[in-house]
């Protein structure tokens, strides 16, 4: 997923592994220290590396998910078309045929690499096997030539349909019907062609693909391919004429010859000149890729947009364990300050230590996040599989790109790389003599002018900045500007304000303007990015956190009885909270990650109650509120089901039915958002049907 990503990220991932190589070179003594600390600290090495790890295998584990939809929704290519790029569906009689006669001249088009004529028809079949009768009713008779089908697109390519034509009386037959009758190889099957029945004898059954799984627009197709002359034979003697189908390939591969489908088409309006206003010109490989990248981004995006928040707990989780590695190391850093060493070496030493546990974490957390992406593509093809009606669900099948892999674990190790560098930087700020004693951390002083001026300019264009994006409702902006403008503004406020003040308006401000921005400016979710809810979900957590751990004190208020007791019990409440009020940083930080994991848990939740709880609806909406839906060929059953329906014995307890015809065509946006026709499925009832009164149950 995400090609475009691949270069910015591994250009963003070479210049950071380029610092640490200087770093490492120009610092020996920072470099020996490092490497030191990883060979003596084995456990401690073992937390970051699993903690580095959680990171790159969600990432990972995201962009597979991603790369698994947009490759099963790919393989309905080459299932259902194969070397088809456009399909001209012309309407039967002397139009069909001078169509078909015109599109003849574009087979020696540059870009196009074969052209082929064929006739259809909607048929319905039956079978007797063991004693019982199927019935499919639907059923897409087709007629062509196998040896010109089978050299059908590239050279050397496969078309899907090969062989020698059935011979008179056989038939050929695609498995999804096959499998739809329980027939095989050498069973009778009886077809109904323009609604005379007719007995054939199965001569083999092909594989769904390409040709042989093509149809007019549906996902699953069940094909019959008749010996020649059989259609047209069968549509003299009824009256009638089939339907003219013809099929073009691109110049090139199944995927690579979607990119001239812009050009054939116009060469193909032009061949057909005014024929073309009365025949469909589809583009259904086209339409396929476009949606397979669609929903491949758009489903692997909301997997990343819940895994967003696993990624901010593993970094929070590198910088709680490098901040309990530097109240451990106090004394020795201390010490190193005082014989001379500066402050920028210290940094750099400890981003060394830090980056190579994050280097020797990728290639687990690659491992660990296809598995990931495996696993969800199994429970995936569960679920869409149990919404299969008639075997016409996606199919997802698993597999994993090397560019999301080098996108994944380029992310992940840069991602660790920033929360180990800004740990670095805040751990090396500590006072020598108090560091070589292992004193208490004191309160900081007043921020200084210089960071007081830059966080102050940065605050007002914030606060500018964030004026349009709220009344634009531009989503990401106004929930980052407002919160930005806040947080710039801290140092200004602590020199007219306490710090537990100014803490605690910060982030309760931040906090209510984050739940209150969706109630005032309800737009800014009318986006297809994911971004906005992870901003939301972010600045809520951190937030409140802030909130609970600088007020902790006004939080055990409640309970201050308690751990004043000269008791056990009271002893053993005075030690329990004594660590949280002492380090409130490290407190804030694994509390922050506990959110996150409750919050994705609470999201996943509610997504899949939102979902049950649109199901009725659903349902509801899509059958109009019928029980059951009968397909059949009104060819064959006629008005005769409908009649047997309602005098028939199940009559009683039958409230209403209502026949129905439907066809497949194009229709033009009623809404006017797109100039271009799309597939419509129009339904209406017979002329002579009248409504019938509907009985008591």
């Amino acid at each position: 997923m995400y090609p475009n990503l691949l270069i910015p990220l591994l250009t963003a991932l070479a210049l950071a592994l380029a610092g640490l190589v200087l770093v490492a070179v120009r610092q020996p003594v920072s470099r020996r220290l490092a490497f030191r600390q990883i060979a003596r600290r084995r456990t401690e090495a073992a937390l970051v590396i699993g903690g580095s790890m959680l990171g790159t295998a969600i990432v990972i584990g995201a962009l597979v998910v991603g790369d698994t939809l947009n490759f099963s929704v790919r393989q309905e290519a080459y299932r259902t078309l194969g070397p088809v790029d456009e399909r001209v569906v012309a309407p039967p009689g002397p139009t069909g045929r001078a169509v078909t006669e015109r599109l003849g001249a574009l087979a020696g088009d540059p870009d196009i690499d074969g052209v082929l004529n064929a006739q259809a028809t909607q048929a319905s079949a039956v079978s007797h096997t063991d004693g019982r009768t199927v019935a499919e009713p639907r059923v897409l008779a087709w007629q062509m030539d196998f040896d010109k089908a089978a050299r059908f697109g590239a050279p050397g390519g496969d078309s899907g349909l090969g062989g020698p034509d059935p011979k008179p009386g056989q038939v050929v037959v695609n498995e999804p019907l096959a499998r739809s009758l329980s027939v095989g190889a050498g069973d009778p099957v009886t077809l109904y062609l323009f609604g005379v029945p007719g007995t054939y004898r199965i001569e083999r059954v092909v594989p769904e693909e390409g040709l042989a799984g093509v149809g007019l627009g549906g996902r699953l197709n069940r094909d019959v391919f008749l010996a020649p002359g059989t259609l047209d034979s069968a549509a003299r003697a009824a009256g009638a004429e089939p339907r003219s189908v013809t099929f073009v390939s691109n110049r090139g591969g199944v995927e690579s010859g979607e990119a001239l489908t812009d050009r054939v088409t116009a060469d193909i309006r032009q061949a057909l000149g005014p024929l073309a206003g009365q025949t469909e010109i589809e583009t259904p490989k086209h339409t396929v890729l476009r949606d397979a990248r669609q929903a491949g981004d758009s489903l692997g995006a909301l997997f990343l947009m819940i895994g967003s928040f696993s990624i901010i707990a593993g970094a929070l989780l590198l910088v709680n364990i490098f901040v309990m590695l530097g109240e451990e190391r106090k004394s020795q850093m201390g010490m190193v300050r005082a014989v001379g060493m500066k402050r920028s070496r210290l940094v750099g030493s400890f981003t060394l230590e830090g980056a190579t546990y994050a280097l020797l974490s990728a290639v687990p957390g690659v491992a660990i996040g296809v598995a990931v992406g495996w696993g969800v593509a199994v429970v995936a093809a569960q679920i869409f599989q149990g919404w299969s009606v008639g075997g016409s669900s996606i199919r997802i099948a698993f597999a994993v790109t090397p560019t999301s892999v080098l996108n994944g674990l380029a992310m992940g190790l840069l991602i660790a790389f920033a929360a180990i560098l800004a740990t670095s930087v805040r751990i090396s700020r500590f006072n020598i003599i108090a560091a070589i004693r292992d004193l208490p951390t004191t309160p900081g002083q007043r921020p200084r002018r210089r960071l007081l001026a830059v966080s102050s300019t940065l605050a007002v264009l914030c606060a500018f900045a964030a004026v349009p994006a709220v009344a634009r409702s531009q989503p990401d902006a106004t929930y980052l500007m407002p919160a930005l403008a806040l947080a710039f503004a801290t140092p200004a406020l602590l020199r007219v304000l306490p710090r537990h003040t100014v803490t605690t308006l910060v982030a309760g401000a931040v906090l209510v303007w984050t739940l209150l921005a969706p109630v005032i400016r309800p737009r800014i979710f009318d986006t297809p990015s994911m971004s906005v809810y992870v901003i939301q979900g972010a600045l809520a957590a951190f937030s409140a956190v802030v909130l609970v751990s600088d007020n902790q004190k006004t939080l055990l208020r409640p309970v201050r009885r308690l751990l004043q007791r000269p008791t056990e019990g009271g002893l053993a409440a005075r030690l329990a909270v004594a660590y949280p009020l002492a380090k409130r940083f490290r407190t804030g930080a694994t509390l922050v990650m506990y959110t996150l994991i409750v919050f994705v848990l609470v999201l996943l939740t509610e997504i899949s109650g939102i979902l049950r709880a649109g199901v009725d609806g659903v349902v509801a909406d899509a059958t109009a509120g019928y029980s059951l839906r009968l397909d059949y060929n009104p060819q064959v059953a006629g008005d005769r089901l409908v009649s047997d329906l309602r005098g028939g014995p199940s009559a009683a307890g039958i409230a209403a039915v209502t026949p129905l015809l439907n066809a497949t065509g194009r229709a033009t946006d009623p809404g006017l958002r797109t100039s271009t026709a799309s597939s419509a499925a129009p339904a209406a009832r017979p002329a002579t049907t009248t409504t019938p009164a509907t009985p008591s149950p």
